[in-house]
C-alpha cells in the first residue's frame, strides 16, 4: 500500500487560504513577480488569466481590505504579499500596502487581459515591471501551482510537466482499492492535516451562522429547516441539511473576506 503517497497527497491537497481562493491566488502570483522585478518601485503590473480566475475574483472580497476583483489582488500580492507563505499569501498586508495598491489601480498601473485560450481553465499570468527591471510568474493547473518564473525576460524557474500529467490521470479501481486498505488502516496520529481541515471548517462555519455575510445563505438554510445551533439536533433536522447549512455559512463568511 502507497500509505506514504497518499500522506503526501493530503498535505499537498488540504492547504490553508486566506480568503477565497481565485483572487488570493493572482495575488500569490504576483507576489512571486515582484519578488522576481526587485525592490524598485513599481511601474505596472499586467495580468494574464483565464476567464474563470476572473469570474471568481469579481464578486468575491480580498481579505482586510472590503476590495473585489483580481486587478487589486494583483496589486495587493504585488504591494505587500509574502510570497514564501503560499495561499496566505496576504496575512501580513498593513494599511501602507493597501492603500499603495488602491493608488496602483487608480492610475492605470494594473492593466489585464484574457488568457489564450489553449492555456489550463486555471491560468494566472502576472508581469511586474519597475524602473530597470522585471518579474514574471504564471501560475496555474492548481492555484499555487507555480509553473515559471521569470527574472529580467530569463527563465529562472520552470516546472517539470510530467508532475502536471501525473496529477491529471483517472482514478482506477485499483487506486479505489488502494485508498480504501490507505483509509482503513493508517495510524490516526499521522492525520493532524485532517484535524486541522475540521476545526478550520468548523471555526469558518460558525462565524458565518452567527455574523451577517453576504446574503447569509447559511443562516437562512438553518432557519428554514428550525435548525438552532450546534451541536446537531436530529430531532429538529436531518443531518444533510445541517451540514448544508454549515457549508453555507462557510461559503458566505470566506467569500466576504
Amino acid at each position: 500500500m502507497k500509505e506514504e503517497y497518499y500522506l503526501e497527497q493530503l498535505e499537498e491537497e488540504l492547504v490553508v487560504a486566506l480568503g477565497c481562493t481565485e483572487p488570493v491566488a493572482v495575488a500569490y502570483a504576483a507576489a512571486l513577480a515582484k519578488k522576481e522585478a526587485g525592490p524598485q518601485e513599481i511601474e505596472s503590473i499586467h495580468l494574464k488569466a483565464s476567464v474563470n480566475i476572473y469570474k471568481n475574483a469579481i464578486g468575491v472580497f480580498i481579505p482586510g481590505t472590503r476590495e473585489m476583483g483580481a486587478g487589486i489582488a494583483a496589486a495587493l500580492g504585488a504591494t505587500g504579499g509574502l510570497p514564501d507563505h503560499g495561499l496566505q499569501v496576504l496575512e501580513g498586508l498593513t494599511e501602507e500596502d493597501i492603500t499603495r495598491a488602491r493608488e496602483l489601480c487608480a492610475r492605470g498601473a494594473v492593466t489585464s487581459s484574457p488568457a489564450p485560450p489553449d492555456t489550463p481553465s486555471l491560468y494566472i499570468d502576472v508581469l511586474i515591471k519597475t524602473r530597470n527591471h522585471s518579474g514574471r510568474a504564471v501560475v496555474a493547473w492548481k492555484h499555487d501551482l507555480v509553473m515559471e518564473l521569470e527574472r529580467d525576460g530569463e527563465l529562472v524557474f520552470v516546472n517539470d510537466i510530467s508532475q502536471i500529467q501525473e496529477m491529471s490521470s483517472a482514478i482506477t479501481p485499483d487506486d479505489l482499492r488502494e485508498i480504501w486498505a490507505f483509509v482503513s488502516t493508517v495510524d490516526t496520529d499521522r492525520l493532524d492535516i485532517i484535524r486541522q481541515a475540521v476545526l478550520l471548517n468548523e471555526r469558518i462555519a460558525e462565524e458565518g451562522m452567527t455574523t451577517g455575510y453576504g446574503l447569509e445563505v447559511g443562516p437562512a438554510i438553518a432557519c428554514s429547516h428550525g435548525i438552532k445551533g450546534k451541536p446537531f439536533d436530529k430531532k429538529s433536522a436531518s443531518i444533510s441539511d445541517y451540514c448544508a447549512a454549515r457549508t453555507a455559512a462557510a461559503s458566505d463568511a470566506r467569500m466576504a473576506g
